[in-house]
Parts: structure tokens; sequence; C-alpha cells
């Protein structure tokens, strides 16, 4: 890899364990360069028998680890940096060495009890993608069909000896084919669910497991279709799809959003002894598991009552039971735990769970009314969800609406008449 031993010891927290290679000639034949190499090739490729060093060999390794298209992106040479505690730059965004040399001596103190394993299921190591993203994905696919076609009309023009016009060169073709593909024929590309206004906000706020390069109805585990802590205030534990694909398809809490790395991040109010301005946080999930946060039924304590000072709060994934001067947030809502379906309905607290989802599900099967009525019984959130839909009719200035002119146009003979 380019690296010395004398560069290896210095960087690693086990010297002892790469010292004792040289240590052990006789057990490991692991003596020189060459042969550290045949081994790891042995090992990678699981080749048996005896195999040759080669410079063959040798760029076969670097072109499989460090070429330049093993590339990490900003946001995976972040996470390589805080989890192997790495002070790499993050405009690298390609594999190194040091990398390398870093996994392998943060798995030898794993060996040894030193750290804890990844959970792959916890929302600090997954990322949202967009639709901007996918748009984006298409938009490079476009270009590149574009600059196939370019090339092919000035070959063409080359061979035939004749002189290529700009119109001739770009058109938008390979674009337009390359999106009425996307939303034609993606997984992920679906119409608008217009059934009524709760429904068009609930569609646009769903998550899904599924799609390219992601899982299936049919293979994914039990474990990854169940809750995670990390879900808490982030992703709805109560809206999901029915059938095969329940765990699969979420959607997004009331306050949740969507951070600048793709993560998901929700709102915490930051109790401070030096200020009593209440302020907001929006933390990511690698971020609020390492502060005290109360639960949502302690948004308020009576600091008199000695009873009310200790208060249920999370701490790492888990729930205790902690006193209030040691609380660093605290939810600022108690529905925010839920998706905007869910927290529709009324007495939630109340109800079973197979109940709620079935009511936040027949909610958006609704048919709407001709003239809007003021429900008898609610959460309070009724009203911003209409307004947040932008179906409906909003007046500028407070007022009765006795009447709504209506503008018809026809056409007699190719004459258009009022």
């Amino acid at each position: 890899m380019g690296s010395n031993l004398r560069e290896i010891i210095d960087n690693v927290c086990y010297p002892e364990i790469f010292l004792s290679f040289s240590n052990d000639k006789e057990k490991k034949k692991i003596g020189s360069k060459e042969n550290a190499i045949l081994e790891f090739y042995q090992q990678f490729a699981c080749v048996g028998g005896d195999p040759v060093f080669s410079e063959s060999l040798c760029k076969e390794l670097q072109k499989k680890f460090f070429h330049q298209r093993c590339e990490l992106g900003r946001i995976g040479r972040r996470n390589i940096n805080r989890r192997l505690n790495l002070d790499i730059p993050q405009d690298i965004t390609f594999l190194l060495p040091r990398d390398i040399l870093a996994a392998a001596d943060h798995l030898i103190g794993m060996k040894f009890g030193m750290g804890t394993l990844d959970d792959m299921n916890h929302l600090k190591n997954k990322r949202i993608r967009s639709v901007a993203d996918l748009l984006q994905d298409q938009f490079g696919l476009a270009l590149g069909r574009l600059e196939n076609a370019v090339r092919g009309t000035i070959c063409g023009a080359i061979r035939h000896k004749l002189m290529p016009t700009p119109q001739n060169l770009v058109t938008s073709t390979p674009v337009t084919t390359t999106y009425e593909s996307f939303f034609g024929l993606h997984p992920l590309s679906q119409v608008l669910d217009r059934t009524n206004p709760l429904t068009q906000i609930v569609h646009g706020r769903k998550l899904s497991y599924l799609g390219p390069g992601g899982l299936t109805g049919r293979t994914a585990s039990s474990r990854i279709r169940d809750i995670h802590p990390s879900h808490y205030g982030r992703i709805c534990p109560i809206d999901t799809s029915e059938g095969i694909n329940v765990g699969l398809i979420g959607s997004l809490s009331i306050h949740a959003r969507i951070g600048h790395w793709g993560s998901l991040e929700r709102p915490f109010y930051e109790i401070s002894e030096r200020s009593k301005e209440v302020r907001v946080v929006y933390l990511s999930p690698n971020r609020d598991e390492y502060y005290m946060v109360a639960a949502g039924n302690s948004l308020a304590l009576n600091q008199g009552i000695q009873e009310e000072q200790v208060v249920p709060a999370r701490y790492c994934q888990e729930f205790l039971t902690i006193a209030w001067e040691h609380i660093h947030l605290r939810s600022i809502f108690p529905f925010q735990y839920f998706s905007l379906g869910a927290s529709l309905i009324p007495f939630i607290e109340h109800n079973d769970a197979n109940r709620a989802l079935m009511s936040s599900n027949m909610q958006r099967q609704a048919v709407p009314l001709s003239r809007s009525e003021k429900c008898i019984v609610g959460t309070g959130l009724e009203r911003q969800a209409a307004l947040d839909s932008r179906v409906s009719a909003i007046a500028e200035h407070e007022g009765k609406r006795s009447f709504i002119p209506i503008l018809t146009r026809s056409f007699y003979r190719g004459m258009e008449t009022p």
C-alpha cells in the first residue's frame, strides 16, 4: 500500500499485533513486502496453492482498492472519518491506504472487546435519496446518451465528408426519452393520489425501502420491518403500508425534515440554565443519542414539587428515569412522533395500534365534501393540514364569500362567444 512498517506502527492503536507478523516469520512466512502481498491476495481472492508474486498481481490489488472508481463520496468520507477517528479532508472522496489501515486496526480492537458493532438498521447508517437525487442521476444518464449521440453524428459526418450543423449535433431527444422512461417505468414513480387533500400531503411524505438498490417485499426480514429506536420522532411508528410491504413503506413524522447530508432530523427544545429563551434545534440520528431527551409527556414541570423532579428520558436508545436538572433536550409537541394522517385521529393514545393504522389509511380513502365543514371532534391540526394542502380557496382578507363568478367561453363556427 506504499507504507513501511514504521509508518504502520505509528498510525495504529495496537502495534504489537503488527509487530507479531515480523517476530513470527517461521509460522506466518511473511518476511518481506512481496510475501505480505501474496498472503493478502490469498485471503482476499480465496486462491489455493502457491501463487507467485508479480507486478500484475500488485496492480490488481491497487486497482481493486485504490482506483479512482472506488469513490466514497462526501457522505462516505464523513462517516469513515467519524467512525475511525480520522482527520482526512472532506474533499478527498476516494479510498486511501490510511482508511484500510484504520479499518483493520479498528477490527483488531473489536476482537479484544474495544468498541461496539454498527447497527445497520440505525438511521445514522442510512441516507434518504430524495426525488431530486433520482432526477439528478437521470440527468447524468441523459447527458451520457447525448454525448454518444453527438459523437456518432460527428463520426458519420466525417465518414461522409459532411459539415454537421449545431441543429443536427445537439437534440433534446436523449433527455426527453430518458425522463419519459423514468417517470413511466421507474418502480418508485407513481401518479399523485388526489382522492382528498390529506392524501396529497401524505403521499408526498412517504419513505420507501423498495426500488433499485433497495429491498423487496419477499426478501426483507422482520428485523428490517420492525420499529427502531432511532425512528422516534422521525418516522411514524403507525402509518405504514398493509400487506407484503408492511414496514418497508413509511411516512415522515410531522416535524421531521431531511438534512443537508440526507439524514432525517427532528426538532428539540434546548434546555439551558444560562438563557431562559427557548431555542429549537434540529439534530440528526447520530447526535441526539448522546443527549438526555425528556419524554413527550414531560413538556413542562413545576419546579416547586419534589416528586416532579424525576422524569422519564431517552439516552443512547434506552429509556431511563433521571433528574430534571440532567435533561439536555425535550420534545416540542406530543404528536411530533406521528405522521400527519395518524395525528388527525382523535384520542389516538387510547386506541389500539392496529385500529390506528386502519384509521389513518381509511382517512385517505374518504371522498372530500363539496362544501367544507369544520369537524366536530378534532386534534387541532386540521386547519394547518388544509392550508398546507393548497387545495382550499384562501381569502387574503377576513370576510364571507357570498358568490363565485364563473366565466365560460364557447366557440361557434370558429368564432369565440362569451
